[in-house]
């Protein structure tokens, strides 16, 4: 047997196995779509990305608590807006429709048969991929994180204002003012003061997007015009001692370090937060807390978020929270370098379940290829035989496999469709040495059992050679007609 015959032989067979990887593929590709393979296996990442290693092969009473509060996020995360606009279930025609229906209840038959529940909770569908940044803001969103901060700040930003306030009325009680008018006019002075704040206070609450820096700025600007206007108010005698104090009471706000230590006060990190609540825990004051005041509330607040998180979620956060508070410059910019630490986690851990669904895949892959080969009679072993012993079919299959690669040239641009095509037109006109019409042997006598033993290991080896996909054989093909040439 020569060059050029066992060449042909191989490109033949190549030619076959790449007709096969192309029904495999569609195989594959409806049952992915109608037991939505990827939206579920995204949704057990993610539960899994949660969890982390600790609980996951633990059974016992604390593992199966945070497994379920891990469902829970989990499901709460995909009812988030965010995610939801996600789950894109096709046009609204009657085609479409009947067609997700139809999926949907091949479904359903599906697990009632092999008794397993639908991952996606009270939905019957779910998005096969959620961007880091989508899936940052829904956590922080469903968690409450942004709401629980703005509240703090609101409290925070409120005592600072009423702190600054008691202090400047404690000033000017004792610069002990004799004469009735001057005593007026300082008080007028005092409360317009206290109205103005109130405004700067009243705005920066309204207003959920609202910037602490720019409320401190209005308020030291404010600080600054009481001061210039009551020098002017009060008697010499006492100006120098009031401007002296209310440098004091204005330095937090106009020192860098300190002002920057005041931001990170009023407008605390998860971090932050966790450490408040870990402190609290650990002195046993969390049961002493009056919820009806306003630390109360800030407290009640944190425990109703910390009851949605499962420990290990609660460590992870706390970690990415901590290495958010390095990167910053700004302590405003706390709360995006958060989510930006929580998308590069989420992108992490989605890679590696990528892996894990490539692996997976290629095991469903193998099956399919070998359910094919087997309904299909594909024996690699006496396709091998056929073609060494059939010139016209070789040299039929060579034509057709020349025409092939010219009609597509380009191999970074291949149309899966145009090629399925072509094939499938080819194939209609070769009678390929497939199927179960034929000999199990050509050799008379020859003994049954090796006969079906050669026969499962040609199975084998085309369902292998199936489940190695179309691109793979087509650019293999391209490679082989070009040494031919």
């Amino acid at each position: 047997m020569n060059l050029p015959v066992i060449l042909d032989i191989v490109i033949g067979l190549i030619f076959i196995y790449l007709s096969f990887s192309l029904l495999s593929s569609e195989i594959q590709s409806i049952l992915t779509t109608i037991l939505q393979w990827r939206a579920a296996h995204l949704k057990k990442s993610i539960e899994e990305l949660i969890i982390g290693q600790t609980y996951i092969s633990q059974n016992n009473l604390e593992s199966n608590v945070e497994i379920k509060k891990v469902k829970q996020l989990a499901n709460s995360l995909y009812q988030n807006p965010l995610i939801k606009a996600l789950n894109y279930s096709g046009g609204k025609g009657g085609l479409e429709r009947a067609f997700r229906r139809i999926t949907e209840i091949i479904g359903s038959v599906i697990r009632l048969v092999t008794r397993s529940e639908s991952i996606f909770d009270k939905e019957k569908t779910a998005p096969s991929h959620i961007p880091s940044n989508k899936f940052a803001a829904s956590l922080s969103d469903t968690l409450k994180i942004p709401e629980l901060i703005k509240t703090i700040s609101d409290y925070k930003l409120e005592d600072f204002k009423n702190q600054k306030l008691l202090k400047i009325q404690i000033i000017l009680n004792e610069l002990n003012l004799e004469e009735p008018s001057k005593k007026q006019i300082i008080e007028a002075d005092f409360q317009n003061l206290h109205k103005e704040l109130d405004i700067i206070f009243n705005d920066y609450k309204k207003n959920d997007s609202a910037n602490i820096n720019m409320a401190l700025d209005r308020i030291l600007d404010r600080l600054n015009l009481y001061t210039k206007k009551s020098l002017t108010d009060l008697p010499e005698t006492v100006q120098s001692k009031f401007e002296e104090q209310m440098i004091l009471v204005k330095q937090v706000l106009t020192n860098p370090q300190e002002r920057e230590f005041l931001i990170s006060e009023i407008e605390p990190s998860f971090s932050n937060l966790l450490d408040f609540w870990k402190k609290l825990i650990e002195i046993g004051k969390v049961s002493q807390v009056d919820f009806q005041s306003k630390n109360g509330k800030i407290y009640q607040k944190i425990q109703e978020m910390l009851e949605l998180l499962p420990k290990s979620l609660q460590n992870n956060l706390y970690t990415l929270a901590k290495q958010a508070r390095v990167k910053i410059t700004k302590e405003s910019d706390a709360l995006n370098q958060f989510h930006k630490e929580i998308e590069q986690w989420f992108d992490h851990g989605i890679e590696r379940a990528s892996g894990v669904y490539k692996r997976n895949a290629r095991g469903v892959a193998f099956l399919i290829g070998i359910t094919i080969a087997i309904v299909a009679n594909v024996d690699s072993l006496h396709i091998i035989n056929s073609l060494s012993t059939d010139s016209l079919l070789r040299t039929t299959i060579n034509h057709y496999s020349e025409e092939l690669i010219n009609n597509n040239p380009n191999s970074s641009e291949l149309k899966i469709e145009d090629i399925k095509n072509q094939v499938n037109a080819a194939s209609d006109d070769l009678k390929l040495p497939i199927g179960w019409g034929q000999k199990l042997t050509d050799k008379p006598g020859e003994n049954k059992s090796l006969v079906w033993v050669k026969k499962i290991l040609g199975w084998i080896i085309s369902g292998i050679a199936i489940s190695m996909g179309a691109d793979f054989w087509f650019n293999l093909l391209k490679k082989i007609v070009d040494v031919k040439k």
